[in-house]
């Protein structure tokens, strides 16, 4: 396969570029005006594969910037050479080379490095979802390098860069698949051995609850009381269970809000209906639906709506428009995944 991007060297001008609003990280610093990188990104099924070998930096990485772009997902990062100092939510470590760090992309993030060689698989937050509870719990955690799967996903990953331009086509689906049970396999047993998961009860719970408020978020009438009737639940059982996820009525809004701004991006329309896209959502009013969204992504929805149709009208074979192209491509490929 090919990679979607590649380049030997990047200028520093090119760097600080890079920190658009498009791009997951921003306010990259940098000691001089000599900075030298060497990056490839390759899309998979159900991730993307992206090689970075780049001089001392610093980057930060916060929740607006990543909702703004349209990435939200959860990066696996392993080092291969240098180390990198990551910091945020009271919470500080340093990771060396081997080492597989795990990034929540909705959550603040500062790394420091010095020249370093790293692997980062970029994966859509529902996929992961589908069995992991609490995956925003693993957000700058290390995963165990004495455990048998961590061994296994790290040689798995350096074979995968090996081996990336040699994937055939009718071989990526099955290359995929490997590695998102890899990763899965690594993260539970991860969470087997550390104090993150609740009650083996509570789990089971948890995973219900989630599935049924995904499965209604359209309806304008879920709510607590409808939830506690169906699994015949306390309110403060229901409260107690759902605090991994921010809380219930926080997850509902949350999830609301995801389904609005997927509609948007999805929508084939140049003149989308906001009003309807609430509604859709379960918002009973649109002006607290135009409130909450700002304050969730950064952008008000007809701005969200005014990015997906600059997307549409992007040439993608014009050479002076590449930047936002590869931007956007990735954009429109977590998208595709999620939706």
């Amino acid at each position: 396969m090919h990679p979607f991007y590649q380049t030997s060297n990047l200028s520093i001008e090119q760097v600080k570029d890079s920190n658009s609003e498009t791009t997951i990280f921003e306010g990259a610093s940098f000691e001089d005006e000599t900075f030298e990188a060497k990056v490839s990104g390759y899309f998979f099924k159900n991730f993307l594969c992206i090689n970075a070998e780049a001089d001392p930096q610093k980057y930060y990485s916060g929740t607006e910037r990543a909702l703004k772009s349209g990435y939200d997902g959860v990066i696996v990062k392993l080092i291969l050479e240098g180390y990198c100092d990551f910091s945020g939510d009271a919470l500080s470590i340093r990771n060396g080379a081997g080492s597989l760090t795990i990034l929540d992309m909705s959550q603040e993030v500062i790394g420091i490095t010095p020249k370093i060689d790293t692997i980062s698989l970029v994966i859509p937050r529902h996929i992961l979802n589908k069995h992991i509870v609490n995956i925003e719990s693993l957000h700058l955690q290390t995963l165990n390098q004495a455990s048998v799967m961590t061994r296994l996903l790290v040689n798995h990953l350096t074979m995968l860069r090996k081996e990336a331009k040699s994937i055939t086509q009718n071989e990526i689906l099955d290359v995929s698949k490997l590695t998102i049970e890899l990763v899965i396999s690594a993260l539970q047993n991860h969470i087997k051995t550390t104090d993150l998961s609740p009650t083996r009860l509570d789990n089971f719970l948890l995973f219900k609850i989630k599935e049924y408020i995904c499965s209604n978020i359209q309806s304008a009438d879920l709510n607590v009381a409808d939830i506690c009737t169906k699994y015949h639940i306390s309110r403060a059982k229901l409260y107690r269970i759902t605090e991994p996820l921010g809380g219930v009525a926080s997850f509902i809004r949350k999830q609301r809000l995801h389904h609005a701004y997927r509609l948007m991006r999805s929508n084939e329309e140049t003149k989308v209906q906001i009003s309807t896209i609430a509604f859709q959502s379960g918002f009973r009013s649109l002006s607290n639906f135009s409130l909450l969204f700002k304050e969730e992504f950064g952008i008000s929805p007809s701005e969200s709506i005014q990015l997906n149709n600059t997307y549409k009208m992007v040439d993608l074979n014009n050479p002076n428009e590449q930047p936002m192209v590869n931007s956007l491509l990735i954009s429109a490929w977590l998208n595709q995944v999620l939706l």
